[in-house]
């Protein structure tokens, strides 16, 4: 089968399972993203996109398995992400970009894909110049949240930079990259006769430099729901 992770962009935006498509989540202030605050979720999410390629470049890659979409992971600069500076864990250190939210679809649960979106992040990020990244984890397990369990983050080399009961801010401290790391940054092609998250660790280490690489974990990001005591999220 023909594997790939592609560049988030306009073009692909359609893609995205259809409640991320329309998330504003990540993308909008809490007051911004309130039912009859916002028109079309969808015309905004673009709207956020579009700004953030052109001022800052790739924000996220969705992994195909032939032509399915097994998973996608979305990242940028802090200063594109208004949702970042709800977390009690934060500010988002400014040397660090961050890691807003990643989706394994269910058929691929358990395969490791996980940890290849996140090494696509670390390598995506790494080109800009940018040797650190940063994300809030859930830590109590939420369902159909638009975060990723901290315990994943934590099980591919990142450390609790702040402690929260609820959301955890974790970094993850990358290595300069390589003359190895020249795949396009259009598409990166994944050889055929390895599987998803086949990858030796020697291939992961080129851009961790966090100890402990470990296997995938259960990422099951979505949307979340309002709280008065914590960030505020939204129905899609």
């Amino acid at each position: 089968m023909h594997r790939r992770l592609v560049n988030l962009t306009l073009d692909s935006l359609d893609a995205l399972p259809r409640r991320c498509r329309s998330c504003v989540f990540w993308e909008l202030a809490p007051l911004c993203s309130e039912p009859g605050e916002i028109g079309d979720a969808s015309l905004e999410k673009e709207a956020w996109l579009s700004r953030t390629l052109l001022e800052w470049g790739g924000c996220g890659r969705i992994a195909y398995d032939g032509e399915t979409v097994a998973g996608y992971v979305t990242y940028a600069s802090p200063k594109f992400v208004p949702r970042s500076m709800e977390f009690p864990s934060g500010p988002v250190s400014p040397d660090a970009a961050l890691l807003m939210t990643a989706l394994v679809m269910p058929a691929y649960a358990g395969t490791g894909l996980g940890r290849q979106l996140v090494q696509a992040v670390a390598s995506d990020v790494s080109r800009k110049g940018i040797h650190a990244i940063e994300t809030f984890g859930d830590a109590r397990g939420e369902s159909n949240a638009c975060l990723v369990p901290a315990d994943f983050y934590r099980s591919v080399g990142f450390k609790t930079v702040r402690s929260d009961p609820r959301y955890p801010r974790l970094r993850l401290e990358l290595r300069p990259p390589t003359s190895r790391e020249s795949a396009s940054e259009d598409e990166l092609e994944l050889p055929e006769d390895v599987e998803w998250f086949g990858l030796d660790d020697s291939e992961l280490e080129e851009f961790f430099t966090g100890e402990g690489l470990g296997g995938p974990g259960e990422e099951q990001p979505g949307i979340v729901r309002p709280r008065q005591d914590g960030p505020v999220r939204r129905r899609a």
